[in-house]
């Protein structure tokens, strides 16, 4: 039943008819680059400390559009999916571990390039965005990035129609310490290790389990440290795309999937909430020479990072279904919606509009213990990773809740659902206490959530094969 009706959902988005038509064709390259867990406060210009990462400080500096996006999900997979799709995760049920896979249905933004006539070619890293997951979809030439090949093909670069995408891993772990540029780090940096692997950060995943504050000081040094890195990487990318002699000509796009957490809501990684440090990234906007349209949205303003789809599809003279979020060169509203489902029993939403956030949290399962433990094994699973013995209990509290998923309607959940609202500062983010901005904005996200969705009815029992791979 829910396989029908996604399948359903998928024809209709991609049958729609379109009503946004591109009334100038860019003729030259495009390229897109992604970071992955790159928080926009890192970033200096945007919060962070100045020259920390100066390649992309400078380009958002010089850029057409230099600011902040708000990304679809704080947890990598459906992140992706929804800037391949431009589609919200619901609409393109990426959801979770256990099906990460983009389905066939999906019009990708290589295969909508493609259809206008680009050449595509894809280099990207770590195991969310692979060829076995679907993102080779559309591409012609696709390949793992490693230290020469993304830079090679963009010093390659023609002036015909070219769309390259290029996935940086960092800066999300594995975290290594690299000493020459520790010096970016400030003054009086704490003592580093040499590196930190995911397992050491797994235990502070869990809210109930406190992040002592040396460690916290330590992940965050780290993290930062990594975040030079990739913008060292970002630089020679850079650099290839000028030797090309492209520059001028290319309209480039400059992103992260999602944020990282630090401990500002009480966890570790990725996926676990819809906090700020999770859905705010950089986004820079390079359009081409000579090229006669600009970004509509003032740069003060946050974006939804899934307009990114729309936006170079439509500057390649494509049409632009409407379930697609809209494109950056054109107005639109300022509300960004962001989802997070099959949390520890818990779906949840985020409304971003101005400087206010809110937070809805439905529950379909009462907490489960086992949930932190399981999760981590199932991320592993889903990667092809062989599970040790000690995992095998963790299975019985994913199938607990999954169970109660299948049964319960994601948005309005058993019972009312929980809202927060939220401020954000110049630096992080504080609750307030205002019932009418908090109605206000809760309608509003019912009405963008079920604008392209088939009804918010339980997922129902065939949920549980899209989840685990296997047939109820």
């Amino acid at each position: 039943m829910f396989r029908r009706r996604a399948s359903a959902l998928l024809f209709l988005l991609l049958i729609l008819p379109s009503c946004q038509r591109s009334p100038a064709a860019h003729e030259g390259p495009i390229v897109l680059i992604t970071f992955d867990s790159l928080r926009a406060d890192v970033v200096g210009g945007l919060g962070g400390r100045p020259g920390l990462m100066p390649h992309l400080e400078a380009l958002l500096g010089q850029a057409d559009w230099g600011g902040r996006a708000v990304a679809s999900s704080s947890w990598g997979a459906p992140a992706m999916a929804s800037l391949f799709t431009g589609l919200s995760p619901w609409q393109h049920q990426v959801l979770w571990a256990g099906h990460a896979r983009l389905s066939p249905a999906l019009f990708t933004l290589p295969e909508a390039l493609k259809a206008r006539g680009y050449e595509t070619a894809g280099y990207p890293a770590g195991p969310w965005a692979s060829r076995r997951l679907g993102y080779a979809q559309g591409f012609d030439a696709f390949a793992g990035l490693d230290g020469a090949n993304a830079a090679e093909r963009l010093e390659r670069l023609g002036k015909g129609r070219t769309f390259v995408w290029i996935h940086i891993p960092q800066p999300q772990v594995p975290w290594i310490r690299r000493d020459r540029l520790i010096s970016r780090l400030g003054p009086n940096p704490p003592q580093l290790p040499v590196r930190i692997m995911p397992r050491q950060l797994e235990p502070f995943f869990d809210p109930a389990v406190p992040l002592p504050p040396g460690r916290r000081r330590r992940f965050e040094a780290m993290y930062r440290l990594n975040a030079a890195w990739a913008d060292e990487r970002f630089g020679r990318l850079l650099e290839a795309l000028r030797e090309s002699g492209q520059w001028d000509r290319t309209l480039l796009v400059v992103t992260s999937s999602h944020g990282e957490e630090l401990g500002e809501k009480g966890q570790i990684l990725t996926g676990g909430n819809l906090g700020r440090q999770l859905l705010e990234v950089p986004l820079a906007v390079k359009l081409p020479a000579g090229f006669d349209r600009r970004i509509e949205p003032p740069e003060t303003r946050r974006v939804a990072a899934a307009r990114i789809w729309a936006t170079l599809v439509e500057a390649a003279g494509g049409d632009v279904p409407p379930a697609v979020a809209p494109s950056l060169l054109r107005p639109a509203p300022e509300a960004v919606l962001s989802e997070l489902y099959l949390t520890n029993g818990t779906n949840q939403f985020s409304l971003v509009e101005g400087e206010d956030q809110l937070l809805w949290e439905s529950r379909f399962a009462p907490p489960d213990p086992g949930y932190y433990t399981a999760d981590v094994p199932e991320a592993a699973r889903s990667q092809g990773k062989r599970l040790s013995a000690s995992s095998i209990p963790s299975a019985a509290a994913l199938a607990r809740l999954l169970g109660s998923f299948e049964a319960t309607p994601p948005l309005a959940g058993q019972g009312a659902p929980h809202l927060t609202l939220e401020r954000w500062e110049e630096r992080g983010s504080r609750e307030v206490k205002d019932p009418r901005r908090t109605e206000e904005l809760a309608r509003r996200l019912v009405r963008m959530w079920g604008a392209f969705s088939p009804g918010d009815v339980p997922p129902g029992e065939e949920a549980r094969e899209w989840y685990t791979g296997k047939p109820p």
